[in-house]
């Protein structure tokens, strides 16, 4: 196999979501080889679709040389970019230069190059392709409704399964491919570039929502099939639905359910983001327990069955449904970078009805480990933060009277207390009662 380790680890009380994250790393494991491919028993190929998500994968599973392959992919991509500034995948190969518009635009932005750069803090490589981003992104233009003029590319793939809502599909993508690319654009000082992508993305915001959001779910208007769960998930994520859309769009993943399961991952990530974690391990569960539970597979599918019942040829080793290391590691245990190279981190853990969770993961700059109790009357958070690193630690806002860290009151009647140890933050987001710490081992308890 790839040279790399498992470094990362995750188990919870329920049965269930251990046994996914195991089979979803495994999956990922026997996906890489030269490359990041869809599937071990098939051609083997470097799919961006797929590596998008298995990369993201890696830096919780994995160490640290699994960055390596990641990059490497990176390098490809833009090395083979045709005269026209367009991109594709597999790559390289002597027989495939088609065009999947939706897949390079998820992987030059937001989730793929940018997310390469968070966790490794290798700003060399960004330089390095940045130009290739960039030709990539002008690629791209806007209508005359400010949206995205629908490009049909080589092959109009927007995922397996049906009911797709392309436009809108293609609409949210581009929006996170300029989120990436002023993101990196600022990294390395292009601000002119930071600066035309973030205006293009304040207008496009407005227009997509003026465009395309009904009153209940995200549409285009020309799309008459059933309402795309995928959609509403990209929007979520991407940042274009504010909050005020949560409740209607948590209503329509509740009773759509047609993405697949690379997909599936944006749509569980947003019922995350939106504070509805309940629902989201609900939905993971419904969706992933024929093939996690499936006796005769130790790995996961490419669709929600094999044969018949799956998509794309039905192989039965397919990482990008892995989603599961994302998920459990980054949002339920909360471990997720702020600045690049975990100079700043997050753990900010939230618990969706879990009683015991623990997560580690091997960052470019040590072990990060995240472990909590969440009972009836307590909350105890157990984190390790690395030398040379701070975190924002984040504890549920229960309604919590008192909230200690190692044994000192730093927080009592929602007001924070003086004290020499952690700096308690106040800021616009809701959901935790939020400290900055320094390195070292930390143990939190709130008490109601």
């Amino acid at each position: 196999g790839y040279n790399t380790e498992f470094a990362g680890s995750f188990t919870c009380s329920d049965r269930f979501l251990n046994k996914i994250w195991e089979k979803s790393r495994r999956t990922l494991y026997v996906t890489m080889r030269d490359t990041y491919m869809d599937c071990p028993d098939r051609e083997r190929a470097q799919w961006w679709g797929d590596e998008v998500n298995e990369g993201g994968e890696a830096f919780y599973s994995l160490s640290t040389e699994s960055h390596k392959l990641f990059r490497k992919g990176m390098y490809e991509l833009i090395g083979w970019q045709r005269e026209d500034s367009t991109l594709f995948s597999p790559i390289p190969s002597a027989n495939w230069n088609r065009e999947l518009p939706c897949q390079m635009l998820n992987s030059i932005g937001y989730y793929g190059f940018w997310n390469y750069y968070l966790h490794t803090g290798d700003i060399e490589t960004i330089r390095d392709l940045y130009e290739g981003v960039r030709k990539y992104i002008h690629v791209w233009k806007i209508n005359d409704q400010g949206t995205v003029v629908f490009r049909k590319g080589e092959w109009t793939w927007g995922d397996w399964g049906e009911e797709r809502d392309l436009h809108l599909i293609f609409n949210s993508l581009y929006y996170l491919a300029l989120k990436g690319g002023a993101n990196m654009a600022e990294a390395i000082g292009r601000y002119d570039d930071a600066n035309e992508y973030r205006s293009i993305m304040r207008s496009f915001k407005t227009s997509f929502n003026k465009q395309f959001w009904t009153g209940k779910e995200y549409r285009n208007p020309e799309y008459k099939g059933k309402t795309d769960d995928r959609s509403q998930g990209l929007a979520v994520v991407a940042g274009l639905a504010d909050r005020d859309k949560y409740p209607a769009i948590l209503e329509v993943l509740k009773r759509e359910e047609h993405a697949s399961p690379y997909m599936e991952k944006y749509i569980l990530e947003a019922l995350f983001q939106m504070g509805y974690g309940d629902y989201a391990l609900e939905r993971m569960k419904k969706r992933f327990s024929p093939m996690v539970n499936n006796p005769d597979y130790t790995t996961l599918f490419e669709g929600w069955g094999i044969g018949s019942e799956g998509f794309g040829g039905g192989t039965v080793n397919h990482a990008w449904s892995g989603c599961a290391l994302t998920i459990l590691s980054q949002y339920l245990c909360g471990i997720e970078p702020i600045k690049p190279g975990y100079t700043l981190f997050k753990i900010t853990p939230r618990p969706s009805g879990i009683e015991r969770a623990s997560a580690k993961i091997q960052s470019v700059k040590g072990e990060i480990a995240s472990s909590f109790i969440d009972s009836k009357g307590n909350f105890e958070l157990d984190v390790t933060i690395p030398s040379g690193t701070e975190a924002v630690i984040g504890i549920p806002d229960y309604s919590f009277r008192e909230i200690r860290a190692n044994g000192k009151v730093v927080w009592r009647n929602r007001n924070f207390s003086n004290n020499k140890i952690v700096i308690g933050i106040k800021d616009n987001t809701t959901g935790h009662v939020k400290f900055k710490t320094s390195s070292g081992r930390w143990k939190f308890t709130a008490t109601r």
